[in-house]
This record gives C-alpha cells, sequence and structure tokens, in this order.
C-alpha cells in the first residue's frame, strides 16, 4: 500500500474546515437571537443606551 503524501496536512484542513464552519454557524445563530432580543425590548428603560 503506498502512502499519500501530505496526507495529514488534507486531515487538518478538513478539520480546521469544519470546525471553521460550525464557529461561523453559531456566530449567525447568535447574532439572529440578539437581534430578535433587542427588538422586543422596544419598550425597556434600557431603549436609549442602546441608540
Amino acid at each position: 500500500m503506498k502512502k499519500v503524501k501530505g496526507f495529514a496536512f488534507r486531515l487538518v484542513g478538513l478539520i480546521l474546515g469544519i470546525v471553521g464552519a460550525v464557529v461561523s454557524a453559531t456566530a449567525i445563530v447568535f447574532s439572529t437571537v440578539g437581534l430578535l432580543q433587542a427588538r422586543r425590548c422596544k419598550h425597556c428603560r434600557m431603549e436609549d443606551e442602546f441608540r
């Protein structure tokens, strides 16, 4: 069986790509949740502080 050159780099690239995709998806979800909570808080006392 022949060893493939650069297999470790491919594996590390794949793992980093998966981690990056998960982190970006998590950031999008948190951003969306934050925007929805900010819309709900239109009548709270802290509204003036955020403007």
